[in-house]
């Protein structure tokens, strides 16, 4: 397989898995919403049962943010070893580092970061010319 092949898969894999916090979050505030709902209902006398939910919560959030981690040392392998970079990748880097500052206080760093580099390398992606 050639360098722009394995760019392009480990780029979606690794814009796949930027979503992995969003994912943690969302099944933390499952578990906690039904866990709950069995509060609600049974009274606080059964403390084993949202233990446990607690903890599973708490791990898929770690596991989400785990992967995040894993994401952006897959797109910072291909973007910088593999030299894997492309308009559509460009697009929707500046598309996540926004979503990024929204994340306070280190998304935001993050987001401001990563706009501040994409901007100033717009060329090496094949970009010339005003971006913003």
């Amino acid at each position: 397989m050639n360098k722009e092949i394995i760019g392009k898969y480990v780029t979606v894999l690794g814009l796949l898995l930027f979503w992995a916090p969003l994912w943690g979050i969302v099944d933390t505030y499952l578990i906690m919403s039904s866990s709950f709902q069995e509060i609600t209902l049974f009274g606080t006398n059964e403390p084993k049962i949202s233990q446990e939910e607690m903890s599973s919560a708490a791990l898929s959030t770690l596991m989400g943010l785990f992967l995040f981690l894993v994401a952006l040392c897959l797109l910072t392998f291909t973007v910088v070893g593999l030299n894997y970079r492309t308009k559509w990748l460009f697009w929707i880097l500046i598309a996540y580092s926004i979503l990024l500052l929204f994340v306070f206080p280190i998304g935001t760093s993050l987001g401001i970061i990563l706009l501040i580099a994409l901007v100033l390398s717009r060329k090496k992606f094949g970009l010339v010319g005003d971006v913003i």
